[in-house]
């Protein structure tokens, strides 16, 4: 059997299993959504043409914040946090190829379309926050670190999806929105407003955003800029 197809296979079957863990027996995710991202490393070695080791460390990263998550939420608040940015951050660094391949220009980070985009974002992000701060009064720090961290990230994926011409822009676009849904869902369920189905939502699009993600890095040499300025 074709070694690509079996990478396939392996991502389906295990996000398969860990969305239908979110339904039924939620507390086999901490076990389940490990191996969601081991699957989607060896998706990564197998279809990437030049492996960046730092996509491999990312992923790496992103187990250990799910193992914290689902086994001590808040009890884990700050070092989840702490690992989240880190986490953001350095996807920020690995999209810098993509930006200079777009190339940063401020007449097109201050187009109508970005700006719009970002003034919502940003202010659903602090709408949200202030939500939850009463709650973790004494990890405010980290949480604004994380939301800024955050919406840098959103920016970056946003600005690299306006000025470029390929469908490979298409996938940074949906992980980058479908991160945007995890995060305010996740902070609601777990600090203001818990909801059943909350944790199917957000096991849904955090597995799809982590495809996507994945498949933008394999994907990443196809990029072409547009050309075009947006006004």
């Amino acid at each position: 059997m074709n070694l690509e197809k079996i990478t396939y296979q392996l991502f389906f079957i295990t996000g398969g299993l860990a969305f239908l863990a979110s339904i039924f027996i939620n507390g086999l995710m901490i076990y389940l959504r490990p191996l969601v991202i081991m699957s989607l490393c060896f998706l990564y070695i197998k279809k990437a043409e030049k492996l960046n080791y730092l996509v491999l460390f990312s992923l790496l990263m992103l187990m250990i914040c799910e193992t914290l998550y689902f086994h001590d939420y808040l009890g884990n608040f700050e070092a989840l946090h702490i690992l989240l940015s880190s986490y953001y951050l350095l996807n920020v660094v690995l999209l810098w190829k993509s930006l200079q391949l777009v190339k940063i220009q401020f007449r097109k980070i201050f187009t109508i379309q970005l700006i719009i985009s970002m003034t919502l974002i940003t202010y659903v992000l602090v709408t949200v926050a202030n939500l939850i701060s009463p709650a973790v009064n004494e990890h405010s720090l980290v949480l604004n670190i994380l939301v800024v961290f955050f919406a840098i990230f959103i920016g970056v994926c946003y600005y690299i999806y306006l000025n470029s011409k390929t469908v490979t822009s298409y996938s940074l676009m949906v992980a980058a929105s479908c991160f945007l849904i995890v995060n305010i869902v996740t902070a609601l369920h777990r600090l203001y407003v818990p909801l059943d189905v909350f944790p199917v939502i957000t096991n849904l699009l955090q597995i799809s955003g982590q495809f996507f993600l994945v498949k933008f890095f394999i994907e990443q040499h196809n990029l072409v800029p547009s050309g075009k300025d947006y006004f």
